[in-house]
């Protein structure tokens, strides 16, 4: 049996380790904490037009796997089951597919795209909501969220006919927040024949409630991480072995890890996997990071002026891939023949953008089917 290392704990390590285990690898997934999925609002973006998006930005992680729209699209149709299943299996049900998109409103009522959300925000499809009325619930003891101008704005701007309710729950401590809600069960209302829009936290909606999208700190963030953190070792990898072209194994302090291949899914900034210190690097192996295609380390100030004056813009450096998903070094070559790498440690896109989760599902169960079939 081909055992795999998957580093990192994030939604990447997640779908790599499903990945290499539907292959029939033996996986092991050491992540230090959590990175940016606990900071998730609620609703994954998965992919909008994907022949534009490989017609139009040849950087793209997805684009650099040269496969066709049809071949990715199969790939997305089983990679987007597949973690609903796990994630389901794990506690956390999650409603969706990558081919259907919604709108859902977030605490202040604002429309956010979703393609994958959990059960507990589905009912808040705001095209489902039109015309209906709508109870919006606000905690007199929150000082934090206004259910009144949320309730305003689903109606003024989404055509939902919202009517806040204010109850109390006295036992919260004094100048409670939005936080101190979560895994309290949900409050009733006197309008039982409306819809509810809950704020996020809350456990036991409902039948007709639904939770708001969040923001950070986000309850629907440190539930999907609580669900894909389950399997996972808590350790940092801080060296590897190596043995030619091949990583033979991970250290962790005092444990040591072998395996035939590894995948690494370590996040950005947030989570670890690249570093800011004047030029971005990859601190555990060295690895190339790139920005539109261009090794960073050969662009001197100009990255930082672009930076400067777009600061997204050095959001879109990471390391490169070939088309298994084998990082590569700043000459463009795989200095690893058995190591792979997924989710927003790559480049060359937007991760807050129509992609965010995308990117992270389906290189991230490539990775782990890769890996899984390496050396066979």
């Amino acid at each position: 049996m081909t055992a795999v290392v998957v580093i990192g704990g994030g939604i990447a390590g997640y779908c790599a380790a499903i990945g290499a285990r539907r292959e029939g690898a033996e996986v092991t997934m050491i992540a230090k904490a959590p990175g940016a999925t606990a900071l998730y609002a609620g609703a994954m973006e998965v992919v909008d037009d994907l022949e534009a998006l490989l017609k139009n930005e040849q950087h793209h992680p997805f684009s650099r796997l040269r496969m066709d729209p049809v071949r990715l699209s199969t790939e997305l149709d089983t990679a987007v089951p597949a973690l609903l299943l796990a994630l389901e299996k794990d506690g956390l049900k999650v409603e969706g597919g990558w081919r259907t998109r919604g709108a859902y409103a977030d605490i202040h009522g604002l429309a956010r795209p979703g393609n994958i959300v959990p059960a507990t925000v589905a009912g808040g499809e705001l095209k489902g909501l039109v015309g209906r009325r709508v109870t919006v619930v606000g905690v007199r003891e929150v000082g934090d969220y206004d259910a009144a101008s949320t309730a305003q704005a689903l109606k003024e701007l989404h055509n939902v006919e919202a009517i806040p309710e204010e109850v109390s729950i006295t036992e919260l401590p004094a100048g409670a927040a939005l936080t101190d809600l979560y895994g309290r069960r949900a409050p009733s209302v006197t309008n039982t024949r409306a819809l509810v829009a809950y704020p996020p936290g809350f456990s036991t909606l409902p039948d007709g409630g639904f939770e708001l999208l969040a923001s950070p700190p986000s309850p629907h963030g440190w539930r999907l991480q609580q669900a894909i953190g389950l399997g996972a070792v808590r350790a940092e990898v801080d060296g590897v072995q190596v043995d030619g072209a091949r990583i033979v194994a991970v250290k962790a302090g005092e444990k040591t890890f072998r395996a035939n291949a590894f995948v690494l899914a370590t996040g950005h900034y947030i989570g670890g996997g690249l570093r800011k210190d004047g030029a971005t690097s990859e601190p555990l192996l060295n690895l190339g990071v790139f920005h539109d295609g261009k090794a960073v380390a050969t662009l001197g100030t100009r990255l930082e002026h672009m930076d400067y004056l777009e600061p997204a813009q050095e959001f879109r450096s990471g390391l490169s891939t070939d088309e298994r998903l084998r990082p590569l070094d700043e000459a463009g070559r795989a200095p690893f023949e058995n190591l792979f790498a997924a989710g927003s440690v790559l480049g060359g896109y937007d991760y807050a953008g129509p992609c965010g989760f995308g990117v992270p599902i389906l290189t991230g169960w490539l990775a782990g089917r890769f890996a899984a079939r390496f050396g066979r």
